[in-house]
């Protein structure tokens, strides 16, 4: 439920760039265990909200997680999930994909994944996004049923071990597959706290599209994000320290926390689409084209070799000295058998 355009980035293997959905990179699961069955985020008029029919709502980096991998799994086609039947084959991937993010998996781990992922396949979704010319609303429960043989960490899950699935619904697909968020994989496995790696996909998300100086107050935030509590004083302490651990990873992120306001600015995206690489490319090209050079017909003075140096009167001078009393030019191999003609097109420059 967005109106945003595919981010499309160049075909890194797997291990480098993974995807976030695009909900998941503007509003936050809770950071810690709630008594409440439901909460409310809100930016503005996305209004998502999380309800528990299970025991309780997931909370943690492990729900987080697990997102980020089936939306990676779903988004690149991977043979462990199967569009036809929905099912997404966990086998020895999962923990493959945690250890791949310096997530430990042991028997203490498992035991603590668990019941947190029940919770998540158990979660149902309600998004709206309404605006006072259109409504937009969704539903959803993320999983229709789900088969997991917990085993320690002495009999690691694999494929001919134990088999281990997930049924997701259509419309749980339908949001992980509505313009996902590219982020750079070695950046998430130092990102340890789960705010933090909220405060990184919205960062990752922002800068796709920004082009100016953006002003959010903390109360946009408390509402995007949330808290463990009403408290505003220390939602602001928890987030600076998430915003901390971000610049250390990703330093290239342009964002202050001031007393009224965090302020984004314009920054280097974490994984660049295809049409960014792609402009970066040509740039670099028109750079080496105009530094190497090349032979162009001037009417009434032939041909002259230019370059974008020699563009420049004063360097184009020093250029004309310099080659005549050295006797060679690196721009255009001069030498002194074409010693006169180079002389009389490079004067010609001025």
């Amino acid at each position: 439920m967005s109106n945003s355009k595919e981010l499309d980035v160049p075909g890194e293997p797997f291990g480098t760039t993974a995807f976030i959905s695009y909900i998941m990179s503007q509003v936050s699961l809770p950071y810690r265990r709630q008594t409440a069955k439901e909460i409310v985020r809100q930016r503005g008029s996305l209004v998502v909200k999380y309800v528990a029919t299970g025991k309780a709502l997931p909370y943690g980096k492990y729900p987080r997680l697990m997102e980020m991998y089936a939306c990676t799994m779903i988004k690149r086609g991977d043979p462990s999930f199967h569009p036809d039947t929905r099912i997404l084959d966990l086998g020895s991937s999962f923990r493959d994909f945690l250890k791949m993010l310096n997530v430990p998996v042991g028997g203490r781990q498992l035991r603590t994944i668990k019941p947190q992922l029940e919770n998540y396949f158990a979660t149902a979704i309600a998004i709206s996004n309404n605006t006072s010319r259109e409504t937009e609303m969704a539903g959803f429960t993320i999983a229709t049923k789900v088969h997991i043989e917990w085993l320690d960490d002495k009999a690691p899950i694999g494929r001919g071990v134990a088999h281990n699935w997930v049924r997701f619904s259509q419309e749980y697909i339908d949001y992980l597959k509505d313009k996902p968020v590219p982020v750079d994989l070695p950046t998430v496995a130092k990102l340890s706290s789960p705010m933090a790696l909220d405060v990184y996909w919205w960062l990752t998300k922002r800068y796709y599209k920004m082009h100016d100086r953006v002003d959010i107050t903390w109360k946009q935030l408390y509402n995007q994000f949330g808290s463990d509590s009403k408290d505003m004083f220390k939602f602001r302490q928890n987030f600076r320290k998430a915003v901390d651990s971000v610049l250390e990873v990703y330093p290239q992120a342009r964002i202050t926390c001031g007393r009224n306001y965090v302020t984004l600015w314009p920054s280097e995206v974490s994984v660049p689409t295809v049409s960014q690489v792609r402009r970066v490319e040509k740039s670099a090209e028109r750079r080496r084209e105009a530094e190497e050079g090349h032979w162009t017909a001037v009417a009434g003075y032939g041909e002259v070799y230019t370059t974008t140096e020699l563009f420049d009167v004063t360097a184009a001078r020093d250029h004309f000295d310099g080659t005549v009393e050295a006797g060679e030019c690196r721009f255009c191999a001069f030498d002194a058998r074409n010693r006169e003609h180079h002389a009389r097109n490079a004067g010609r420059l001025f």
